[in-house]
């Protein structure tokens, strides 16, 4: 049994995904208010928002409990992705490593998570990827018609 794994979640969007796109890169302070049982808390702990090796934090509600994850960003606006590089927290204590990629197309969110597992015993992060879906269907509540 493999410890790698990969899951891809496509979505069409009835808003523009560049404007999710804009909204994670610039404006992620403001998910809690657009998602407030999903997130709870955003921190930028160093570099600037929207800018490339920026280190940030979250807390998160995630299988019912409050959990925090940290991690440093790859931001390209060529492509309009961006990468979360998960380096301390939650996610940390079940996988060696994860990634997660958000890339916006016209009116397509991707979520792309790319991990290791610990051990055989650690489970797929389906419940990551609901919540990211969940989350992006709340701030897409919020874009509709801007």
């Amino acid at each position: 049994m493999s410890l790698e794994g990969k899951l891809i979640s496509q979505m069409e969007m009835k808003c523009s995904g560049h404007l999710l796109y804009e909204h994670f890169k610039s404006n992620p302070h403001k998910t809690s208010s657009m998602s407030p049982d999903k997130i709870t808390n955003f921190t930028i702990h160093e570099g600037q928002l929207g800018k490339t090796n920026s280190v940030v934090s979250w807390n998160i509600i995630l299988g019912g409990k409050e959990r925090h994850v940290k991690q440093v960003l790859h931001i390209d606006d060529e492509k309009r992705s961006i990468t979360f590089n998960f380096n301390e927290g939650y996610m940390n204590e079940l996988y060696k490593s994860m990634e997660v990629t958000l890339t916006a197309e016209e009116n397509f969110i991707t979520w792309t998570l790319v991990y290791e597992k610990l051990n055989d015993n650690t489970p797929e992060p389906l419940d990551f990827m609901e919540f990211l879906i969940g989350l992006i269907k709340d701030l897409e509540t919020h874009h509709i018609g801007k």
